[in-house]
């Protein structure tokens, strides 16, 4: 859909297919809505956060300032990880989703893994309060735990061991973060921001994911394009690494990286 189509629709809560089959006049209030949409997209606001909300795997995600919009790239990871899950066949899964933003992961694996348990950590309040939100929305919110925390100290605080860990931590290195499309500039830098390499966060997540894992237990985590190699060194000096692959996206990219904690699944 075009934006313009988007904030109709939005604002008519109608279909695509409506504006075009229906005569739906706008009231003065709706009139000046749909101008102040244009008006803030205009500034280069992303559309996202114009509407509210977004789609995620199917689900709806409400979304704002302060948080991460989901994007399809991130849908693909966890395609990967119901593949990897499938294969142990278990009735109940405790997963660890680290950087949860919106919520999208965590909430997406409680939907679609029934018997499964999450704790998504974040340092942002008001990503959180997205992501509880969007747990309500989507009638999760029992099976998943959140928790406000650096997940720096989470890691060692922490003594839970897990089946998976997941994330979809920030990448971009930050020699780039001002030559992102400038509404991709509104969404946290915390979220995207990867350090001078935009390697930062997994020279952490990789070692550190050995102690949370159970045997056998699953990491999976989205990066960025032209990472694979670093992190395929990365993986070889930490060592404890078993059944490493990296995946493409959509549009044939490397972009999702699985690993098994050495030893029997």
């Amino acid at each position: 859909m075009t934006d313009d189509e988007l904030f109709l629709t939005a604002i008519l809560r109608c279909s695509r297919s409506d504006l075009y089959t229906q005569a739906i006049p706008l009231t003065a209030d709706q009139q000046k809505q749909f101008d102040d949409m244009k008006h803030r997209r205009a500034n280069g606001e992303p559309v996202q956060y114009i509407v509210g909300f977004t789609e995620f795997m199917g689900l709806r995600m409400d979304v704002g300032p302060g948080v991460l919009i989901p994007r399809p790239e991130t849908e693909v990871l966890v395609d990967y990880v119901l593949q990897e899950l499938s294969v142990e066949k278990k009735r109940e899964y405790f997963i660890l989703d680290i950087g949860t933003g919106s919520g999208c992961i965590a909430i997406a694996f409680a939907k679609m893994l029934p018997g499964c348990r999450v704790i998504s950590v974040d340092i942002s309040e008001t990503a959180l309060a997205f992501a509880r939100r969007n747990a309500e929305i989507n009638g999760v919110k029992d099976r998943i735990t959140f928790v406000e925390r650096d997940v720096f100290w989470f890691m060692d605080e922490n003594l839970d061991r897990f089946d998976a860990v997941i994330s979809n931590p920030p990448y971009i290195p930050t020699f780039q973060m001002d030559k992102l499309p400038q509404d991709v500039q509104k969404e946290p830098g915390l979220a995207l921001d990867g350090g001078p390499d935009g390697l930062h966060f997994y020279r952490f997540l990789i070692p550190s994911s050995l102690r949370k894992l159970k045997t056998g237990g699953l990491l999976a985590f989205e990066f960025g394009d032209g990472q694979r190699k670093e992190l395929e060194k990365l993986f070889d000096e930490v060592g404890g690494w078993d059944k490493i692959r990296f995946n493409k996206d959509n549009v044939g990219k490397f972009r999702v990286a699985v690993a098994r904690k050495q030893g029997v699944i």
